[in-house]
């Protein structure tokens, strides 16, 4: 439970984190927790942070003008023995493409991704949502140089029911605002 009240806490407040009225109840929010390789492969960076989305369990018709599709995260990035620690950010999702295979769910799109010289825009990406507890981030690497290694970042998408129970108690936190501006990390 700790991990979903941070991912509200980074927002600038909590009517931005779960927008009232029906956009409140679609917005899914998890953990990132994932172990990216070096330029040789190994594991060389941990990220932690947290994403939040409206995409999961959607078709392509579910979004239009009015219902944009959804997709934000913000992590820290070090490498494994503590160094080098900074933070990124992805925003501006625009939906290309969905498909289905088995119990994976693809989501294609482009994102901004916060660098250290500056915001790159329209990165090609690939959400992956796995048996609706476990998604991917796959960031192209050309438009990030490498950065991310060769391994989507991972992250956890919590039980329904404890999204619910979360978004009923920050519902009821009308006076926590935090002066956080993702889009300047």
């Amino acid at each position: 439970m700790v991990a979903l009240v941070a991912a509200v806490a980074i927002s600038t407040n909590t009517s931005e984190a779960f927008p009232k009225g029906k956009d409140h109840n679609e917005m899914v929010f998890g953990a990132i927790s994932s172990i990216q390789n070096n330029e040789e492969g190994k594991p060389a960076w941990v990220l932690s942070g947290h994403w939040l989305t409206n995409i999961v369990n959607k078709t392509k018709d579910s979004f239009n003008q009015t219902n944009a599709a959804k997709f934000d995260s913000w992590m820290y990035m070090a490498m494994l023995e503590g160094s080098a620690m900074h933070k990124h950010v992805i925003s501006n999702f625009s939906l290309n493409d969905i498909s289905n295979q088995g119990n994976v769910t693809s989501y294609k799109g482009t994102v901004t991704v916060t660098m250290k010289d500056g915001p790159v825009e329209q990165v090609p990406v690939e959400i992956k949502v796995m048996n609706n507890h476990v998604i991917g981030i796959s960031l192209d690497a050309t438009k990030t140089n490498n950065h991310f290694g060769d391994t989507p970042i991972y992250g956890i998408i919590p039980p329904n029911a404890d999204i619910m129970k979360m978004k009923s108690h920050m519902g009821n936190k009308t006076n926590m605002t935090m002066h956080t501006n993702m889009s300047q990390w």
